[in-house]
């Protein structure tokens, strides 16, 4: 599923990726390189895009709902003429419910495991590292996106995206501290799970911290 969310973006951002240096130079990907066709990738899409729907079937309902919900925001993200990587906002909780929320769900509620306020906080947890992750990739590219992307952090400026990047960090840590308030997690994977939450987008964005730095 993930795999597919991966594959139908690099589709839809041929032209984009073409343009991007820094995504040429490291041959982030093959279909912009031309090491790979259109219809071979689109075959991938489709085998990519069966396999957990088939599986889904096979298991239980709910998990089948949050697969094909997954399922549905990933492909709404990238596609033409919608592309909700493009709209203000709505990219960071679209990043966040396609590769946090839902899949977190749908794996858990596969596996038969019954929802309630322990799960669906840990699931929120994952929700907001997938607005993170979403910021810190625009941030690193804010120079490669002005002009030619119209992402949330290239419409705010750079500063701002990092006021609003450590603003969710925050709540990250209010997330986890209602957890461990919730359940008894133990020191060791709070204290890792802390750390991480402060550690991820520091070392992320360490490359636009060092230059403000070395300024």
């Amino acid at each position: 599923m993930i795999g597919y969310g991966f594959v139908i973006n690099n589709y839809f951002d041929v032209e984009i990726d073409r343009r991007n240096t820094k995504k040429v130079r490291m041959d982030k990907n093959p279909l912009s390189a031309g090491k790979v066709t259109k219809e071979g990738t689109l075959l991938l899409m489709g085998v990519l895009l069966a396999i957990p729907i088939a599986v889904s079937c096979f298991l239980t309902l709910t998990g089948l709902l949050f697969t094909v919900l997954c399922i549905s925001f990933l492909m709404l993200y990238s596609v033409k003429y919608i592309r909700l990587k493009e709209r203000f906002i709505v990219d960071i909780i679209t990043h966040a419910l396609m590769f946090g929320l839902f899949p977190f769900l749908a794996g858990f509620t596969l596996a038969g495991g019954d929802l309630n306020t322990l799960t669906l906080l840990v699931a929120s947890l994952f929700m907001i590292i997938g607005c993170e992750a979403l910021l810190t990739h625009q941030i690193n590219d804010y120079g490669e996106d002005f002009g030619n992307s119209s992402t949330t952090v290239v419409r705010v400026g750079l500063k701002s995206g990092s006021v609003l990047l450590a603003s969710v960090v925050l709540v990250s840590i209010v997330n986890l501290e209602l957890i461990a308030y919730c359940s008894d997690i133990g020191m060791l994977l709070h204290g890792g799970a802390f750390a991480y939450l402060i550690a991820y987008p520091i070392y992320t964005c360490r490359g636009e911290i060092k230059s403000k730095f070395l300024f």
